[in-house]
Parts: structure tokens; C-alpha cells; sequence
């Protein structure tokens, strides 16, 4: 009886390693995935770009050339003061956006700059030159759909590597372009080797997607296909499979919706909708983020926005410069994005998230340092402290080193703003505005009580730097 309570107390124990050594394991491969990723995108501006799309007459239309894609780069990064960037352009290839799927292998050659010998010369040009502007530049491209005009089309369909229904006939998924998508069976296309093949034949066009580390997945659903008996989740282990080839080559893999089971392989998706509360909570940013939400999508908690912060798309307000040179509203549209967004976004990914109470538009957000966001007030408080009301944000810049304050309204007002605890040591201030153009020096302001006075035009961001850096 002795022997046995003692191998009964053993057993237990046993079991108690085991499910700890089973947790490490969990946590340690968690962690290892995070730090396979090349970026940090809770810390980082992720945005599309406008290049091309076929002008429905076999030929193309450009949105921006890579000449113009720099200029609004340029502008993008004195607005956003320098945070970390990637810009994934949209139409790159072939005579543009949604063009000769499967293939992405020749960029649309409408983009050649005067001097380049060919368009990957100029596209690779754009991808040095904007990391001056602390901007990644990569790909927008499509691993799911495919298109009879493709230079894969009949290699595809020799190998079936398309999706079937029931009755065999090829799974239309889509018309874009005039044209019918059809699904690629990931299955098929991984065991044939042509996925693998697709990634190693578009590293080689453009090397310095290497270095970029990051490509944009766009509408990559797994959808099963009847006519092979292959089911939907069998499609997504093979997705799992394709991320995990990418992140080999030193590429993170984004993607346009949120996916649960990618967890750990996909660490950023463009539009968040589907992540509900409890998942906010459960996976932090640096596991898990997007760039916003869709407005399109209505069922959707939008409120998980303003509660833990969301960024911004870009796409929606960037110019079409190739057509119209003379754009002056983008800047002011993507200033309003930015701070209004951005600032609470960045400054929210940094700290720990902890709790909600209540319940609809009455719920309270609770973060490490003692900072709440409430949806009933339209608030973000750390502390004592204000950093938002409603349309009024005052925002540390988390990015920078050194101390400096971001405040935006989107209205006129003078405001005895009162500056955090951290800058009480500070006799007087510098005020700069932030254009497209960098910062402008407005004036020193006096500091008492550690508060300042201040008036702010409508719709215009600044800075509050102590005088003592300038």
C-alpha cells in the first residue's frame, strides 16, 4: 500500500513535469515564431500603394510611376516623422493589378525609367531608394487565383493544380479584369513542387525582396476542392506550409483577412474585422495585427478599433500622380489618418493588455501603466493624464528617442494643455506644425505649472519638443 501511494505521488508529479515542460515548449515555440519575423509590425506603418491595372484593352494603365511612387513616399514619411514603413505596391506586374495569376514574374514594363535597361531595374531603384525614407519597399501579389491568359495556365491545368467541384469542372472563385479567377488547390500545387517554384522564381527577378523581408498575400482563402476530396483544412495545413517556405527564404508573409490557425505564421493582416475581443486580449500586437478595419464588413465589433487602437490603410487616400499631378488634399487626408489613428495605435502596441469591463459602447480598455481607454467619453487616460478626447489626440512619439509630444484636432481650438509628469523638470518648450514638407519651428512657449497654452489650427499636426534639444 506504501508502494503504491508512493508511485501514485510519483505519477502525479510526473505528470505535473510533463504538462510544464509541454507549456515551455508552447511558449518557446510561440516565442521563436515572433522572432523568425523580420519586422516588428506593431510598430510599423503598413500600407498599400497604387502602381497599375490592365486598361481592359490588352495594355495598361498607370496609377503612379516608380518616380512618382518615390515623391509620395518622401511626403508620406515627413507626415508620419519617420516612423518604420512598408509599402506594398499594388500592380506591379505584367499590365498590373490582378494580371497573368498564377505568374508573377515580369514587372509591367510601362515602369521603366529613362536609363534602366528594364522595369526590375527601375523597380528595384524604388526599393534602394526608399529605405532613405525609412520605407520597406515589397510585392502585392496573389497565390490563390489563376487565369486562362497566364503564362502558367496550361502547365496548371496539365498537372491539376486547379481546384475542382463536385461534377470536375474547374472552381470559379471570381471575374476581375473581365476575367474569370480560378482556385488554385494548394495541396496539388505544393506536392508538384510549383509553389516552391513561384517564391525561388520571384526571389531571383527582384533580389532585393531578401532584403525587404515582407510580402502581401492578397485574398489567400483556402477553399477545399470536391472534385479531389482535399477538404478546406487540409487546404489551410498547406498554406501553413507555403508561410513557413517564405519565412525559410527570410520573408514574413502578410495577408488581407485574419486567419486564426496562421497564427505564428502570419503576423499581420490588412483588414483586422475578424478578430473579436477575446482575441485581442489573448494575442498581443507584436503576435498579431492589421492595418484597420473594413468599413465595408458589418459585422464587425468596431469599437475593438478605438479600444485597442488601429492604424491606417494608406491605399484610400494616396494620389494617382501619373494622372494628376496636382493633388493637394492627400496630404491632409493622410495627416488625419495618421494622428488620429496611428499615434493611439503605436502607443497602445507597446504596453501589456489587460482586462475589459462592461459591455457595448459603455466598455472601459485596461493597459500596463495604469493607462484605460473608454468608449463611452471617447477617452485614452494614463492615469490623471489625457491623452485623447474625442477628435483631440497629445500622444508621446514611442518611435523616437528622443522626448517629443504629437498633437493634432481635427478643430481650431486654444487648449491649457497640461504636459505629463515626465516634463516637469521643462521651463520652456518648442512648438513645430508638420508638413509634407518636414517641421516647421512656430515658437517658444513659456512653461508653468507644467502646463502651456496653446492654439492649434484645424486638421494640422504638432510637435512639442523641450527647448533644450533644439
Amino acid at each position: 500500500m506504501i508502494k503504491y501511494t508512493k508511485l501514485k505521488s510519483c505519477t502525479k508529479q510526473l505528470s505535473k513535469f510533463i504538462a510544464l515542460f509541454l507549456l515551455i515548449q508552447i511558449i518557446g515555440n510561440n516565442s521563436l515564431a515572433q522572432s523568425n519575423f523580420k519586422h516588428d509590425y506593431s510598430q510599423t506603418l503598413v500600407m498599400k500603394l497604387g502602381i497599375s491595372v490592365p486598361d481592359q484593352k490588352g495594355g495598361t494603365r498607370i496609377i503612379n510611376t516608380f518616380e512618382d511612387a518615390l515623391e509620395i513616399i518622401k511626403k508620406a514619411d515627413k507626415l508620419s516623422l519617420g516612423v518604420a514603413k512598408i509599402i506594398y505596391l499594388v500592380g506591379w506586374q505584367y499590365n498590373g493589378h490582378d494580371d497573368k495569376y498564377p505568374a508573377f514574374f515580369e514587372v509591367n514594363k510601362a515602369m521603366k525609367r529613362k536609363g534602366d535597361k528594364t522595369a526590375e531595374e527601375s523597380l528595384m531603384w524604388l526599393m534602394r531608394e526608399a529605405r532613405k525614407y525609412n520605407t520597406t519597399v515589397s510585392l502585392h501579389i496573389n497565390m490563390t487565383d489563376a487565369y486562362d491568359d497566364s503564362p502558367l495556365w496550361d502547365s496548371y491545368v496539365k498537372n491539376d493544380l486547379l481546384a475542382k467541384k463536385q461534377n470536375g469542372k474547374l472552381k470559379v472563385i471570381g471575374n476581375y479584369n473581365s476575367k474569370k479567377a480560378y482556385q488554385i488547390i494548394y495541396k496539388n500545387e505544393w506536392e508538384a513542387g510549383y509553389t516552391q517554384m513561384r517564391i525561388d522564381s520571384l526571389l531571383k527577378l527582384l533580389p532585393p525582396l531578401k532584403e525587404a523581408g515582407t510580402i502581401h498575400v492578397d485574398a489567400w482563402i483556402a477553399r477545399g476542392s470536391k472534385g479531389h476530396h482535399v477538404s478546406k483544412k487540409e487546404e489551410q495545413k498547406y498554406q501553413k506550409k507555403a508561410a513557413a517556405y517564405w519565412q525559410k527564404q527570410g520573408i514574413d508573409i502578410t495577408s488581407e483577412w485574419v486567419m486564426d490557425y496562421m497564427l505564428g505564421f502570419v503576423p499581420f493582416a490588412w483588414h483586422f474585422n475578424k478578430m473579436d475581443q477575446a482575441g485581442y486580449l489573448k494575442n498581443p500586437a507584436n503576435v498579431y495585427t492589421g492595418s484597420s478595419l473594413n468599413p465595408d464588413l458589418k459585422r464587425t465589433d468596431f469599437a475593438l478599433g478605438f479600444l485597442f487602437g488601429k492604424s491606417m490603410y494608406g491605399e484610400t487616400v494616396f494620389p494617382s500622380l501619373h494622372s494628376n499631378k496636382r493633388v493637394e488634399e492627400w496630404e491632409k487626408l493622410f495627416a488625419k489618418d495618421f494622428y488620429l489613428n496611428c499615434l493611439q495605435y503605436f502607443y497602445l502596441n507597446k504596453l501589456k493588455r489587460l482586462k475589459v469591463e462592461g459591455k457595448g459602447k459603455n466598455r472601459i480598455a485596461y493597459f500596463s501603466e495604469n493607462v484605460k481607454v473608454s468608449l463611452a467619453d471617447s477617452t485614452v487616460t494614463k492615469g490623471n493624464y489625457l491623452l485623447r478626447k474625442n477628435n483631440f489626440v497629445v500622444f508621446p512619439v514611442v518611435w523616437k528617442k528622443e522626448k517629443v509630444l504629437a498633437t493634432y484636432s481635427l478643430h481650431e481650438i486654444t487648449k491649457d494643455l497640461v504636459l505629463p509628469d515626465s516634463w516637469s523638470n521643462e521651463k520652456e518648450i518648442s512648438i513645430y506644425s508638420v508638413t509634407e514638407y518636414g517641421e516647421n519651428f512656430i515658437r517658444n512657449i513659456a512653461v508653468k505649472n507644467n502646463r502651456i497654452l496653446i492654439t492649434m489650427q484645424a486638421g494640422v499636426p504638432y510637435l512639442i519638443k523641450p527647448k533644450s534639444i533644439d
